[in-house]
């Protein structure tokens, strides 16, 4: 509701109109698209957002594009364990005046995890279908097959690659800025102008081919950005801006830093520091796969490895977490991925992380900062006076060589004003 009296100026006449009864005007879905229509696996894709004025609900906003794939006789592809979102490799967004706002290495795998720890099986027997899951598979694994392509009228009886499909990802799982904490739009000043970088993953790292004789290449045609738009009415502008130049308006949101260890065959002990001070951390995941199984089409690097008697546990200062001693079996890892994704309190939300998932393809070690009440970990920072380190042995020691991913997840704060965006993290 409009807290002034609306006027309009004609002819040197002045009009007092009625008050506003909405702050939006219209919503209405945009297209904005990328520097070029089509790109190929391993490219870097740029979009720059042309939303003017609008404000935008990213939560309801998605990336589109259509996949081609080579004819390979004899072969069937598939995502994996993942989605299409195994595309999104790093991924980097700025504010129109420079500043970073983000910067993520293999986000393909940090989303993977945080979809099938957190999203409940209904998200991915729908939106996760349209990005690529496979709803018929409970685990969430083995998903996205592509359909053979049709000739002639008729599908061809041997799995082959050559078709086109269709994927429609989430904005909020492309990048962090867009699934803000607050469930807010992001603002004018923010969106107008908001740069989007995405490296995409190799032909080899995206897929996994079965069969075929070659390498299967993959083009991505027709790629936009589908922006839900709202357009509010003229005294709310100006309510928000006179608000932005004064106050400042505050845009928070969780993001992720990457940390990769590369940890050789039959080596039984990792330790190594998380060199990322931030201020307000909220949660840490750690998870392993093996390192020949990545860069390779023939291999899925996105299939997370188990193995038995491993330990483990993070240390901050000198307090030792998720508890006071190691986490020593499993099941209480198990209890540990629950407890940081809030899934004993959050029973109605059919979470998807069940245990045959976790115990198969999903072995994650996770600590939880802002949710740890026994500790009261909120808000302390990790900076150089008090580092984050990350301790894990195997009991026997692996026979293949692992790469072992850390994503650390804080909290940013940005506070932006009609001209100029700051980051406090």
């Amino acid at each position: 509701m409009a807290t002034k009296t609306e006027k309009l100026v004609v002819n040197n006449l002045v009009y007092t109109l009625p008050s506003a009864e909405t702050v939006v005007n219209d919503r209405n879905d945009m297209r904005n698209y990328f520097d070029q229509r089509d790109y190929k696996a391993g490219q870097t894709i740029r979009a720059v957002f042309q939303t003017g004025s609008k404000y935008v609900d990213v939560l309801n906003s998605q990336l589109v594009f259509t996949l081609n794939t080579t004819n390979v006789e004899g072969a069937n592809v598939t995502w994996g364990k993942g989605s299409a979102i195994n595309l999104i490799k790093n991924v980097r967004v700025y504010h129109k005046n420079g500043t970073e706002l983000v910067n993520i290495q293999n986000h393909n795998l940090n989303q993977l995890i945080e979809d099938k720890a957190s999203k409940s099986k209904r998200w991915f027997d729908t939106v996760g279908y349209l990005a690529g899951y496979d709803a018929s598979n409970t685990l969430g694994s083995g998903l996205g097959t592509l359909a053979p392509p049709v000739y002639g009228g008729t599908v061809q009886q041997q799995p082959v690659v050559g078709g086109s499909q269709q994927f429609i990802i989430p904005l909020s799982c492309v990048a962090p800025i867009f699934n803000p904490m607050d469930k807010q739009l992001l603002p004018s000043v923010l969106a107008m102008g908001l740069i989007l970088e995405i490296d995409l993953a190799t032909n080899a790292e995206a897929v996994v081919r079965v069969g075929g004789a070659g390498s299967v290449e993959l083009e991505l045609k027709n790629i936009y950005l589908n922006l839900s738009c709202s357009t509010l009415a003229d005294m709310t502008v100006a309510t928000m801006n006179d608000f932005a130049s004064k106050k400042l308006i505050e845009y928070v949101y969780i993001d992720t830093y990457t940390s990769r260890i590369n940890n050789p065959q039959q080596n039984g002990t990792i330790s190594t520091s998380i060199n990322k001070a931030v201020s307000f951390a909220d949660h840490i995941v750690a998870g392993e796969v093996i390192s020949a199984n990545r860069g390779t089409q023939i291999a899925d690097e996105f299939a997370l490895a188990t193995t038995t008697g491993t330990t483990y546990q993070y240390q901050l200062g000198s307090i030792q977490l998720p508890s006071q001693v190691f986490t020593d079996t499993i099941h209480t890892s198990y209890l540990q991925a629950l407890k940081t994704y809030n899934k004993f309190r959050d029973d109605a939300d059919n979470p998807s992380m069940n245990w045959p998932l976790y115990n198969s393809n999903l072995y994650i070690k996770t600590c939880s900062f802002s949710k740890d009440q026994l500790l009261q970990l909120s808000q302390l920072p990790i900076n150089s006076s008090r580092s984050l380190r990350y301790e894990q042995n195997y009991t026997p020691a692996p026979a293949e060589a692992r790469t072992v991913f850390i994503f650390l997840h804080y909290i940013k704060s940005l506070r932006c004003s009609l001209s100029d965006c700051t980051v406090n993290q």
